[in-house]
């Protein structure tokens, strides 16, 4: 994920305010230290973006793009509904998989026996921040992500994490959709996004 030094700092309230401590202040993520981070560079010191400025996952979904700030930041997330298509800007993902499993403990011995063994529905966090225009206040992208909430329907999810666990036709669901507290700019809102994994199912009836 990219942050500049004080020396960018300068010229609009996008290029002056560091995301870095915004997104420390809002989950407690803590990015990597300028440069690499800004230039993509791994800890091995080679660079993950090929020279077209974009690389893809082994399953074919976007795993790094360049942001509004010039640099480049790992796995892009966008919501698509429709033909509209709403994108998270230096989104941080996190997925959750658990299991209902219905345990009998058995009498005079040690442990239970487990049944009923089912997977539960994917849980989804996503948590970035929505980027204006050189101190433009980023209103529409915002009035966007409400009308995706308020459409009571599962909607498309790119990610490369979330794409190695979904199947072709997979949506989710939203389940909520908030603002985080923090020391803003007029140019840059923080966003957190929570959802489940909606899969399809083929009903046989006999």
């Amino acid at each position: 994920m990219p942050w500049r030094n004080e020396s960018q700092k300068q010229g609009s309230s996008l290029t002056r305010m560091d995301l870095r401590p915004l997104l420390e202040r809002v989950i407690g993520f803590k990015g990597q230290d300028f440069p690499a981070g800004w230039l993509g560079v791994r800890q091995d010191g080679t660079s993950g973006v090929p020279t077209g400025g974009v690389s893809l996952a082994d399953n074919g979904t976007v795993l790094r793009k360049k942001d509004l700030l010039g640099g480049y930041y790992l796995l892009p997330v966008s919501f698509s509904s429709g033909v509209r298509t709403y994108e998270i800007d230096c989104a941080l993902v996190s997925a959750r998989l658990r299991k209902t499993i219905v345990q009998t403990p058995l009498s005079g011995y040690g442990g239970s026996v487990k049944e009923l063994v089912s997977p539960d529905d994917m849980e989804i966090s996503i948590t970035g921040c929505l980027l204006g225009k050189r101190g433009v206040w980023p209103e529409e992208r915002i009035m966007g992500l409400r009308e995706l909430f308020e459409e009571n329907a599962a909607v498309s999810l790119k990610c490369a994490l979330t794409d190695c666990f979904f199947d072709m036709d997979d949506k989710v669901v939203l389940t909520s959709l908030s603002f985080p507290s923090s020391q803003q700019v007029e140019d840059i809102v923080p966003v957190r996004i929570e959802c489940v994994r909606d899969q399809v199912y083929e009903l046989n009836l006999r």
